[in-house]
């Protein structure tokens, strides 16, 4: 609880928890509970636990009855109603609490008695607290009645306030505390396993240093916890005084009457029992926290607990917040929170000796990793997995026949159920297009990790929607609480659950229903007149202004790698129908389906381009080389460090089934891509290699020489002087220079030197006059072909590591095999996406022109400084140039495709 230096800024006597589904929010409270005498309540729609099975069940009683009152009341009128709710709960648990205590026996610490004793009387305890509250609400109704000026909730609130001070009472007694401190209880057995410390730790964790002294004289100790689980619902529902203001024909009772201008309104900080006073057209939910907070200083601290991240409903920024109370809060008021259990393998730790690359990819094994509901589903079959890989259990348990046959059916519950979270839907084989765009951005999201645009309110409101109904996971909110961070951390069954989710829509796409069976659905598309789904859910995120414009670059290379590990999988899976996408694929099939196949059998064909003629290894093709070695990523991970780059990491990425973004500004690698050298291998940093990818979107090709990757100055592998040069890894680099496409018209372009010649053919062709054109310019066609270079004489001492170097250029069909010729429009939208000139639907000269005279901004020439009698600033030169550039791909060799060669390709 926050306590300042005056009674003005004590108001926080409430906190909130935000997290996704499965996150452990219920059993974290249910674990805390065991530290303070806790009153949970769950007020979860009941309807969503009957369909989803949705855990903890839902206390009904208590749900209907809040919600019941949230359609009828408002205001002081609905707050008087929870001050009553509040009373009826204090009393009936201060019942129940004594006849326990009356009956027990033995020295069990009374906090977790209480909690197991709770459990299995919450149903009849709940119930008779709404029955009883129902009561009382007739009593309120007549008081109400009686009353014509003055506050009637005062009384009200008084009689809650009385119950709650019972209840701290009774609960300091039994445990053996104060409501200054820790005591010692003489004589007393009821409290025998070191209550004392456990009150002084909870009074440090839930109120800052700055309430050791108090002034005000107020209880600076935390006795009861009280948290609503779901608590978004009371949000949601519609009051009765919306539905007035939007009727216009409700005459307001005489308490809401009573209601002051909301910003004069505050809490009453003179005498504790006059409630504050909420302002109109607050939800339930707002209220219930005015209710609450009424008894904040009588050691009551109180939980919101939900996926939904609607701050301004949990936790409102000053400048959102329905209450003037708020609008005026220190800084110190609590955010919400968000830390919540993730990878929980508590002592045992894997031992990568134990495993091969057929147990990574094994659901059970999966399911230890990423938020515990998935470990909690696969019970007790993650458990027997991580009893077997740690090394607490030198001798693995054995599982029996039928053992090993409900864990199949589990494994495929557990995804299943993963595909539903993750679309909010249970509908799975519903087409794509009837789920919302956060269903499919989430799918999309969980594998190749997007980027938003955090300026964007709309990008915001959509982040939130993916914690709140998409499994995306809330990493922090600011003190502001103007905004949330979020991300989609590395889940392995999510990952998966969103291969199969995409595989479906792929199978949708090509019409494809349950007999047809051994196709595989990604090279299927590419003959299609189909756009995948995958590039239609990222043009509709970049047409939505979701996505950050400045990673669309890396969104897409990031995409075509796992466009082509999809389509490697069907390639490769036994079960073409049903694949199982985290199974381990060969390098070889990755590279064959992720370019065209001309260009994939020359890069098979390839050797090693950083090798002497004379040195034995360089005579290895790519496919000897690389003939045992298997990737394993199904998603991609962030780094924040320069530790991505070695044999230990691809180790452990290799395990997670993920690879790796490498942190922003990294000089030469942007994704790395773990690589098993041998699939029949133990695991172990020794048997690592990796991809080293590197993303640009130049309109112009660079030289192979600019972007060489040299693996010993990024630190891949471990080099000791007495390793054996022979048995030297291989590596592999790949450029996918994705912006070297068919150039825009050229007035659609804006040089950069005004003195080049591409500047000077600009302004020659501005100040030619030719006929405005309603049509679009069409794709230009692009004319490929290969040309292979031999490789020169090297006379210098070789690598220590063999380097087979690709560099791709274009983002075209014509060089990647997982791009349709219908796609190919569609990819050039992406990247070209936020380019003015180059996405004018006009694109003749007089078009373009006149755009320009539109001072979208100024460069050298007539459009911009035509109004200025100045030689230099209007320049008017003749057309030296008009090269129309093309699609390249280069493999190997140090000299970079000849600007003179269009459309070439070029291999060393």
């Amino acid at each position: 609880m926050y306590y300042g230096t005056s009674a003005r800024s004590a108001y926080m006597g409430h906190a909130a928890v935000i997290q996704s589904s499965g996150s452990g929010k219920s059993r974290l409270v249910h674990e805390v509970a065991g530290e303070i005498f806790t009153i949970p309540f769950n007020i979860r729609d009941p309807k969503e636990h009957v369909k989803n099975g949705a855990y903890p069940p839902t206390d009904t009683a208590v749900h209907n009855l809040l919600m019941e009152w949230a359609s009828k009341y408002s205001g002081l009128t609905l707050q008087s109603r929870f001050h009553g709710f509040l009373q009826v709960v204090f009393e009936e648990i201060t019942k129940e609490l004594r006849g326990m205590l009356a009956s027990r026996s033995g020295d069990t610490k009374l906090l977790l008695e209480w909690r197991e004793y709770l459990t299995g009387r919450r149903d009849a305890l709940y119930g008779r607290v709404a029955a009883l509250a129902k009561l009382k609400d007739g009593d309120i109704s007549a008081e109400e009645q009686k009353i014509t000026a003055g506050n009637p909730a005062a009384g009200i609130l008084k009689q809650a306030q009385d119950a709650l001070e019972t209840l701290v009472k009774l609960v300091c007694t039994s445990s053996g505390c104060s409501a200054d401190g820790p005591t010692t209880v003489g004589g007393s057995s009821d409290f025998k396993e070191a209550p004392l410390a456990t009150c002084d730790e909870l009074r440090a964790a839930f109120r800052p240093e700055t309430i050791r002294g108090d002034p005000m004289g107020r209880l600076k100790i935390l006795h009861i916890l009280m948290y609503f689980d779901e608590a978004h619902v009371l949000a949601e529902v519609p009051s009765r005084l919306a539905k007035a203001s939007s009727a216009s024909a409700t005459v307001p009772t005489s308490m809401d009457a009573m209601e002051t201008d909301p910003t004069s309104t505050g809490a009453n900080q003179n005498n504790a029992s006059e409630p504050s006073s909420p302002p109109k057209h607050k939800t339930a939910l707002d209220i219930l926290v005015s209710a609450l907070d009424d008894c904040r200083d009588l050691g009551l601290f109180t939980l919101f607990m939900s996926t939904q991240s609607s701050l301004e409903h949990l936790a409102p920024a000053a400048i959102h917040a329905r209450s003037a109370r708020y609008s005026a809060l220190p800084p110190s008021m609590h955010a919400p929170i968000t830390e919540t259990p993730f990878d929980c393998f508590g002592s045992k730790r894997l031992v990568p000796s134990k495993l091969h690359c057929r147990d990574v990819c094994e659901t059970p094994f999966m399911a230890c990793f990423g938020r515990p509901m998935w470990r909690s589903l696969m019970m007790p079959y993650s458990d027997w997995v991580l009893d077997k890989f740690s090394i607490d259990r030198p001798d693995p348990p054995s599982i029996t026949d039928s053992q090993v046959l409900r864990c199949g059916r589990l494994s495929l519950d557990v995804l299943e159920l993963a595909r539903r979270k993750l679309l909010c839907n249970d509908n799975m084989r519903m087409p794509m297009d009837s789920h919302t765009v956060a269903a499919q951005t989430a799918v999309l999201d969980v594998r190749i990790m997007l980027s938003f645009e955090p300026s964007r309110e709309a990008a915001r409101r959509h982040e939130e929607q993916l914690v709140a109904s998409h499994m995306r996971i809330a990493y922090s909110v600011p003190k502001d609480r103007i905004y949330l961070r979020s991300g989609y951390s590395s889940e392995p069954i999510l990952a998966e659950a969103a291969a199969r989710q995409l595989h479906e829509w792929r199978r949708q796409c090509l019409g494809l229903g349950p007999s047809a069976t051994g196709i595989n659905v990604v090279d299927r598309l590419r003959d299609t007149t189909d756009i995948g789904p995958a590039v239609q859910i990222l043009r509709k995120s970049l047409d939505h202004d979701l996505i950050s414009r400045g990673d669309v670059g890396e969104i897409v290379g990031r995409l075509l790698l796992l466009l082509a590990r999809d389509s490697a999988t069907c390639a490769t899976s036994s079960d073409s129908d049903d694949p199982h996408f985290s199974n381990p694929v060969p390098v070889t099939t990755l590279l064959v389906q992720l370019l065209s196949e001309a260009f994939a059998k020359d890069v098979l064909t390839s050797k090693p381009d950083n090798l002497p003629a004379n040195d034995p290894r360089g005579d290895l093709t790519f496919a000897e080389a690389f003939k045992d070695a298997v990737v394993n990523f199904t998603h991609f991970a962030k780094w924040a460090d320069d530790s991505a780059l070695s044999q230990d990491t691809a180790l452990g990425c290799f395990i997670r089934s993920m690879a790796v973004i490498c942190r922003n500004n990294a000089a030469t690698v942007d994704i790395f891509i773990p690589v098993l050298m041998n699939k029949d291998a133990a695991l172990d940093a020794s048997v690592m290699s990796g991809i080293m990818v590197q993303f640009k979107l130049r309109a112009h090709s660079g030289t192979t020489a600019a972007y060489a990757i040299d693996a010993t100055k990024v630190g891949l592998f471990k080099q000791t002087p007495d390793d054996d040069e022979t048995q030297r890894h291989p590596y592999i680099t790949l450029i996918m220079e994705l912006g070297v496409t068919s150039e825009p018209p050229l007035l659609a372009s804006i040089p950069v030197k005004p003195e080049s010649k591409e500047s000077i053919a600009v302004n020659k062709k501005l100040g030619e006059k030719t006929p405005v054109s309603n049509a679009g310019a069409p794709l230009q066609d692009t004319p490929s072909k290969v040309v292979l270079i031999p490789p020169a004489p090297r006379r210098r001492r070789g690598s220590a590591y063999p380097r087979y170097s690709i560099y791709v250029y274009g983002c075209s069909p014509t060089v990647y095999r997982v791009i349709s010729q219908n796609e190919r429009g569609v990819y050039k939208h992406i990247l070209g996406s936020g380019k003015l000139l180059a996405e004018h639907p006009r694109q003749d000269p007089t078009s373009l022109r006149l755009v320009r005279m539109l001072k979208p901004f100024f460069a050298i020439g007539h459009t911009s400084w035509h109004w200025l009698c100045h030689t230099r600033l209007n320049t008017d030169s003749p057309d030296e140039s008009d090269d129309e550039g093309g699609v390249v791909v280069s493999i190997g060799g140090e000299d970079g495709p000849n600007d003179d060669d269009d459309g070439d390709v070029f291999m060393d």
